[in-house]
C-alpha cells in the first residue's frame, strides 16, 4: 500500500458515514406530511373549524334571521298573491252558483263556501265573502260569522276581514264615514247598507257578535298590525225591507271564530313543522358533507326544504289573530 493510498482512507470514511446516516427530521415526519410537516396541523385546523361551537351558533342565528325575514315577506307579500288567486276562484264559483240559483240561503253552510259578494265603493273594495271566521277561512277573503244571518236578511249580519295580511281587504275600514254605501249580493238579491257608526272595541267585548233585532251589517277587523289590542267595527243599516232567513242558524261560537286569536290547533301544527324543518336541514347538511357531488344533493334537497318552509309559514300565519 502506497503512502497516497493510506492518506486517502481517513478522509473517505467520515464522509461515507455522514452520507449514510439517517436524517432525524425526515425519519420522524408522519406519513403523508407535506413540506415542513405542516399537513397534519392544517387538517386538524379544518376539523376544528367544522365543529367550532361559535361557527355553529352563528350559522343557527343567521338561519333563524333568514326564516323570520322570509316569514314577514310571506305574510305581507306572498299571502296577498295567494289571496288574490283564491278570490278569483271564489268569484267564478259564486257567479256560477248565483246563475244556477243554488247559492246558500241560510241554515248550516259548509265552511269556506262563497256566500256573498261585498262591495264598498268608497274604499274600492270588491270581495267574495266566504262562510266562517277562523284564520284559514279569512285567508281566502272576508268571512261571514256562521251564527248571524246572511247580508240582506233580518237581524245582524256579521262579516270579519283581515286588515294587513292575505290581501288586507278591510285595511281601509277605518276610513269609512257615516252615510257611505256598502253593497252586498246574495242568492236573495242585491242589498244596500249605509254606514251609521264606526267605533273601536277592546278584545273580549263580544257583544258586537251577538244577534240583534235591527237589520244591520257589522264589519270587523284588527285595529293594529303590530299587536292588535282590539277591533275596528263599522255598523251599517239596511236600506229597504229585509229578506227572511232560510233555515236555523248554528248556535255557539268557539274562541277561534271571534277574530281575536289564531286557529285552534295552530300551535301544534307549527311545532310539528318546526321539527320537520330541523330534521330536513340536518339531513341536508349531513348529505352535503358526505356526498362527493354537492350539486346533486342540492338539486334533490332544495325542493324538500322549500316545501317544508312553506308549510311552516302557513302554520305560523295561523297563529296570528285571524283579522290581522
Amino acid at each position: 500500500m502506497t503512502a497516497d493510498t493510506v492518506s486517502k482512507v481517513p478522509a473517505t470514511a467520515p464522509a461515507t458515514a455522514l452520507a449514510t446516516a439517517p436524517a432525524p427530521a425526515t425519519a420522524t415526519a408522519p406519513a403523508g406530511a407535506g413540506a415542513g410537516g405542516q399537513a397534519p396541523a392544517t387538517a386538524g385546523g379544518a376539523r376544528a373549524s367544522r365543529t367550532d361551537p361559535y361557527t355553529v351558533a352563528g350559522a343557527a342565528v343567521a338561519l333563524l334571521a333568514l326564516l323570520i325575514a322570509g316569514f314577514v315577506g310571506y305574510v305581507y307579500v306572498v299571502s296577498d298573491i295567494q289571496q288574490a288567486r283564491d278570490q278569483s276562484i271564489l268569484a267564478d264559483r259564486l257567479s256560477d252558483e248565483l246563475y244556477r240559483d243554488v247559492a246558500p240561503l241560510g241554515g248550516t253552510i259548509a265552511k269556506g263556501k262563497p256566500v256573498a259578494m261585498l262591495r264598498i265603493p268608497a274604499i274600492g273594495l270588491r270581495q267574495v265573502v266566504v262562510e266562517g271566521t277562523t284564520a284559514d277561512s279569512l285567508a281566502k277573503g272576508p268571512g261571514h260569522l256562521r251564527t248571524s244571518g246572511l247580508p240582506g236578511q233580518g237581524g245582524h249580519s256579521v262579516i270579519m276581514g283581515r286588515a294587513y295580511s292575505f290581501g288586507g281587504p278591510f285595511h281601509d275600514l277605518d276610513h269609512l264615514r257615516v252615510g257611505q254605501r256598502i253593497e252586498a249580493t246574495t242568492q236573495q238579491g242585491d242589498f244596500t247598507y249605509k254606514v251609521i257608526e264606526r267605533r273601536h272595541i277592546a278584545n273580549g267585548k263580544d257583544d258586537v257578535l251577538a244577534p240583534g233585532r235591527e237589520n244591520r251589517l257589522v264589519l270587523i277587523t284588527a285595529d293594529s298590525w303590530i299587536r292588535p289590542g282590539g277591533r275596528t267595527v263599522v255598523v251599517a243599516e239596511l236600506q229597504g225591507a229585509p229578506k227572511a232567513q232560510e233555515g236555523r242558524r248554528p248556535q255557539g261560537l268557539r274562541a277561534d271564530e271571534k277574530g281575536t286569536g289564531g286557529y285552534a290547533d295552530a300551535g301544534v301544527r307549527l311545532l310539528l313543522w318546526a321539527q320537520a324543518f330541523t330534521i330536513v336541514v340536518a339531513v341536508l347538511v349531513w348529505a352535503l358533507r358526505r356526498h362527493p357531488d354537492r350539486r346533486v344533493t342540492l338539486l334533490l334537497g332544495t325542493p324538500v326544504v322549500l316545501a317544508v318552509v312553506w308549510a311552516l309559514y302557513e302554520s305560523a300565519a295561523r297563529v296570528l289573530p285571524a283579522t290581522l
